[in-house]
Parts: structure tokens; C-alpha cells; sequence
């Protein structure tokens, strides 16, 4: 760690998130940026870290924390009214210790981008700016839970829970399939938002965010050539980093879709 990044445990609403600050080592800064993982990853995912790499470079705070049932956090069982009130905490959080920040932005990934849109309406009512960058989005939670547990609805209804096999084993229970079923993040969002998505992407459906980028007139959709859907390939990262330094930084919004 940087001698400006410190480890925390954010206790708010009976909940305990694990999180990493960092801060630059100049200046007041402007701008706030949360880094939320997807299904099974951690705040010490290499997405998160070069990220805030990345942001601090520019003079932005930054908060990347542990979602429920992840990583450091404490929780055995994921729910969903527990995952969204993390990421709002989370933000509450960072914009009371930078109070400053005029702009809170968000990168999200698969899961964490898909509790973004569900929190967004709380969101876009705190005292400042949003902006979002989400990378290969789970649009479609519930049936990407299905898949990720191997299991059918009516399996997974008769055994009540399953255990997910990351990393870090995940409980699932049926309910928590339930929330994610009657749950719907396809609406329109009044935030500029960045939609990145693999050109050989064959996890989340293009049709799925087509219709995301359709609804929004204030997000641009980029196809990352040659990337599937973990964006592993070589100098397919280095361009998500250009992208995402660029939306939060400028304040035009392309309403475009662009394949680079």
C-alpha cells in the first residue's frame, strides 16, 4: 500500500465492509471514485487496484470496499437489500470524508455494476455529481446466479441455498434469487453512463446492453475489440483505463456507440 492508503472497517446500519481509502497527497479532491467488484471478487481485485492507480494519478479520492459474503467481509450470505445499502454506505461515506467533492464516480463491474443501477435512485439523490463506467454489466442477475450455481430455478427453490465456487465460496439461498428475479435495471438513468462490453463477450448477451444503452440517452456504448467477457487479452485494459479516465473527466457525454 501507498503511504496515503489505509485499510478501514466501515461500520454503518449493522454492517461491517471492509474497505481501502486512498487519497492524494495534494490538493483537495474533486472528485470521488468507488470501485465496486462483481459476483465473487474482492476490493484487491487487479481491476480495482489499477483503477485507483489510475484516479490518483489525477487527484481523486478513492473507495473500493468488500461486498457482503466477499473477500474480507465478515458475512457468510448474501442478500440483496444488504449488498445495496454496502454500496450506498459506501458512497455516503466517502462524500462525508471529502465533503469537497463536487462529483462522486463509480466503476463497476458484472454484479457491482448491477447494484449500482439498482441503487442508483438514492443515489443521484446525494449532494453531487454521478457518473458511472460499467464494465460487462450482469443486467440479468438472477439468471446469471442460475448459471454461475448450476442449478435450475425449480433445484434451487428445493434445496433452499447453494454455495457458489469462487474464490471465496458463496452461500446463496433462494431468496436472495428471488430479490435478484423481481428486481429490474433496465430503465432509464439520469447519469452519464459508460457502457463497456466485450466484442467476444459470451457471458453477458449484447442484446442485454443494447437495451441498457437504448434507454439512456446520456450513456455511450463501447465494444472492446478482442475481449471476452474478463477482459484479459493483451491491451484490452490499457484502453478501459483511457476510457474510464476520460468520462470522468471530461464533461461531454458522447451519445454514441463506438467499437474501437
Amino acid at each position: 500500500m501507498t503511504a496515503l492508503e489505509q485499510k478501514m472497517i466501515l461500520t454503518r446500519g449493522g454492517l461491517k465492509t471492509p474497505c481501502i481509502l486512498r487519497e492524494p497527497d495534494f490538493g483537495t479532491p474533486r472528485r470521488v471514485v468507488l470501485g465496486v467488484h462483481g459476483i465473487g471478487g474482492s476490493m484487491h481485485d487487479f481491476i480495482l487496484e489499477s483503477i485507483a492507480d489510475e484516479m490518483e494519478l489525477f487527484g481523486s479520492a478513492v473507495l473500493r470496499f468488500d461486498l457482503p459474503a466477499h473477500g474480507e467481509n465478515e458475512e457468510d450470505i448474501m442478500n440483496l437489500p444488504d449488498c445495496l445499502d454496502t454500496v450506498l454506505n459506501a458512497a455516503e461515506f466517502a462524500l462525508e470524508r471529502w465533503p469537497c467533492a463536487k462529483e462522486l464516480c463509480i466503476f463497476a463491474t458484472g454484479f457491482g455494476a448491477y447494484l449500482t443501477l439498482a441503487a442508483m435512485q438514492d443515489l443521484v439523490e446525494l449532494d453531487c455529481r454521478v457518473k458511472l463506467v460499467i464494465q460487462t454489466p450482469s443486467l440479468r442477475m438472477d439468471q446469471t446466479l442460475l448459471s454461475m450455481a448450476q442449478v435450475s430455478q425449480v433445484t434451487l427453490e428445493a434445496m433452499e441455498w447453494a454455495v457458489l465456487k469462487t474464490p471465496r465460496p458463496i452461500g446463496i439461498t433462494y431468496s436472495f434469487y428471488e430479490e435478484l428475479r423481481d428486481s429490474n435495471v433496465f430503465a432509464a438513468y439520469p447519469v452519464p453512463i459508460l457502457i463497456l462490453h466485450g466484442q467476444y463477450d459470451d457471458f453477458i448477451p449484447m442484446a442485454d446492453i443494447q437495451q441498457l444503452h437504448d434507454l439512456n440517452d446520456r450513456s455511450k456504448l463501447v465494444i472492446i475489440p478482442g475481449a471476452s467477457h474478463r477482459f484479459e487479452e493483451p491491451g484490452v485494459w490499457d484502453m478501459v483505463l483511457d476510457l474510464t479516465r476520460d468520462w470522468f473527466d471530461f464533461e461531454q457525454v458522447l451519445l454514441t456507440e463506438t467499437t474501437i
